[in-house]
């Protein structure tokens, strides 16, 4: 069966490290979220404040998905290593969860 359609939903392209187009996505309390995501290469995200993880591959979309429960305003970070071997994480995108 397929799951109920999110309340909100994103398509969010990285390429080259780098969000495609918005750099925001806003939504309301309570609403059922879906980040969906591509990428020109791996790429590990990560939603601060609600600790959901994922994996994107090319060719293999993945998605967040979840209930915007806590209002805020919250990264969704690119990990991953530097040129130098120690660890980075990026900023990508900013989500901002707005009181009902």
């Amino acid at each position: 069966t397929a799951a109920a359609k999110a309340d909100a939903t994103a398509e969010l392209m990285i390429m080259g490290k780098k969000l495609m187009g918005s750099k925001v996505v806003r939504v309301t309390e309570g609403q059922t979220v879906e980040l969906r995501w591509t990428a020109d290469e791996a790429v590990e995200l990560h939603l601060h404040g609600y600790d959901i993880e994922t994996k994107v591959n090319p060719g293999a979309p993945a998605s967040m998905r979840f209930t915007a429960h806590a209002t805020g305003r919250y990264p969704v970070t690119m990990h991953g290593h530097s040129h130098g071997g120690g660890h980075s994480e990026k900023t990508l995108l900013y989500l901002e969860v707005h009181p009902k």
